[in-house]
Formats: structure tokens, sequence, C-alpha cells
């Protein structure tokens, strides 16, 4: 199990706190305890990409049994997860977010599908909002009309649409398996040898679209993506990046424009550009027009901030 934090110390204990309480988990770090029937063995390795908020200090201090690496500086996701999963010894690579907990059985459950279904290479669970609500975490590869949907606001406006949220596959009930073309990278089960063959995450990304881009190319060589209502997962969300809104968002985005280059070329990546410029310019519009109104100034004096900074990222087109 791998979980690469920044900066998240409260929600860090929380998710680690889940994992070590599971009674059907036996972490690799607790020698005395013997594997009983049902249960597994599990390495949990935590990454910290330089927080200056005391979370390396908690997990050596409360938590024995996990292996801790501390980097000096922020590697990012893609690099910190490589680094992790370099040393892992699992048949199963599970990477989970800080800011996420596992709910009972879930770990079990990923690697019984696992085991149960030799076609999947990977598998998501069903993750949820802290309110016990369905949180989007498995997708279709993304389209122009999957983003032009989104840019004026029609995936969220008709969330079971089959045709205007086909990205998060609308209308899709969670309650039974179903493949899927990606899972995002929160709450992700990946089979070791998948991983070797695909290889690792691409550190050209340094946040975000980095479990797409490595979805994709587990597609192209023929494997199998699937998500399982069995295993349950809850996550907050976005809490590491939250109030660093204006210069986290741009990085997101230019990893977008560079996963689009990539896979469909550099005509696909201006209109993906084109596309961004009109959500982003609604979505200043809808900031400024909160900030004239008084509600929540801060708040949306830093979407704004966000917005524009994608705004110039976008403009920043080198065919």
């Amino acid at each position: 199990m791998i979980v690469v934090n920044w900066n998240t110390h409260d929600y860090l204990a929380l998710c680690l706190a889940s994992i070590v309480s599971d009674r059907g988990v036996v972490l690799t770090g607790d020698s005395s305890a013997a594997v009983q029937p049902g249960e597994i063995r599990a390495e949990v390795i935590v990454v910290d990409n330089a927080s200056d908020d005391g979370s390396a200090a908690m997990v050596a201090a409360n938590f024995p049994q996990v292996h801790l690496l501390v980097n000096g500086r922020n590697l990012g996701f893609a690099a910190a997860n490589n680094q992790a999963i370099a040393q892992a010894r699992g048949r199963v690579l599970f990477l989970l977010n800080p800011d996420a907990y596992l709910r009972p059985g879930a770990l079990q459950s990923l690697v019984n599908f696992l085991d149960m279904n030799p076609q999947a290479a990977a598998v998501g669970p069903n993750v949820l909002n802290p309110d016990g609500s369905w949180q989007a975490a498995v997708f279709r590869f993304p389209s122009l009309w999957d983003l032009a949907c989104e840019a004026v606001f029609l995936s969220v406006l008709l969330p079971h649409s089959r045709l205007f949220a086909r990205k998060e596959i609308g209308g899709f009930q969670r309650n039974h398996v179903r493949e899927v073309d990606w899972i995002q990278g929160c709450a992700l089960a990946i089979r070791r040898e998948v991983w070797d063959a695909v290889g690792p995450f691409d550190e050209g990304y340094w946040m975000y679209v980095e479990e797409l881009d490595w979805c994709r190319r587990a597609s192209q060589q023929g494997y199998r993506l699937y998500f399982t209502p069995a295993a349950q997962v809850v996550h907050y969300g976005k809490r590491a990046t939250a109030k660093a809104r204006s210069s986290v968002l741009p990085l997101g985005f230019r990893s977008h424009f560079r996963y689009f280059r990539k896979f469909d070329g550099p005509a696909i990546e201006l209109a993906v550009r084109a596309i961004t410029l009109l959500q982003m310019g609604l979505r200043a519009g809808a900031s400024v027009a909160m900030i004239l109104r008084g509600k929540d100034r801060d708040r949306w004096r830093e979407n704004l901030r966000a917005y524009t900074a994608v705004m110039r990222e976008a403009l920043a087109f080198r065919g």
C-alpha cells in the first residue's frame, strides 16, 4: 500500500488509522502478528513530500508499523509513487490518497477481486464523499465532446445523462461490477506484474493526470480495468491543495494539455486549450459576479486567480 503525503497531517493520521485498525489486515511491520485464514498481509509505505506540518514526525511516532520515506523536496505525485513502488514487495499495489480512508474490509475486497478475476489488471473501489454520497472516481477516456460538456456545465447539470456526462459514465448504477477506462489514483489497486509491464508513472506530470496516462498505456497494451462496489473508500478530496488553488490548478491543466499532446497530437491539444479558455472564462465571470455580490469574497478571489492563471497557461501553446 502506497500513500504519498504533502501537508495533510490530520487526514493522513485518519488514513493510517483506518489501515491499522482493519482486523482483516496484518501489517508487515508487525512481525509478531501471524496471518489467519481470511486475513491478508500488507506492507504500508508512506512517502512524505517535504511537508512542513509535522506529518512525517507524526507517522514515525504513531505508526511504527509503517515504512516512512521522507523527501527533502516535493517530488510530485508521480515521482513519489514510483519511488515507493520501486521498494514495494507486494503482488498487488494499492495507491491511496492521504485524505482518504478505508471502510472495513476494503483492502481484502480489492485483493479478492483481482484473485477471482484474472482478466482484471487493476480495480478501483466505490469511492464515497464523507457524507456517504458517491464520488466520481472511475471514468471513460475523455474526448473533446466531454470537455465541451464540462466547459458549459452540461455534465454538472445533467450528471445522469449518458450523452452529456459520458466521461463520468452518466447513469451508471454503482451497485455492480463494471469495466471502465481509467481509475482515479485516490484509490487504485494494480497487479504488480501489470505495473511492471506497463511501466511507472510518467514523471513529466508533476501533478494530476498520472493515473489517466498510466491507464491509457495499459489499455493500449490490452489490459482491462474494473470498478467493484464491494470495496468502499471515503475520500475528502483536494484537501492538500485547496489553499493554494491559484498555483496548483494551472499545474493540473499543464498536465492536462501534455496528456492530449502525448496521445492525440498537437491539433487536439490546441482544441483542448480553446475549450479550456471557454471553460475558465465562464468560471472567471461567475467569480467576479460573486465578488461583487460580497459572497465569500476571499474564496472567490482565490478562484478568480486560479481561473485566470489557467487561462494564461492555455494561451501558452507551442505548436
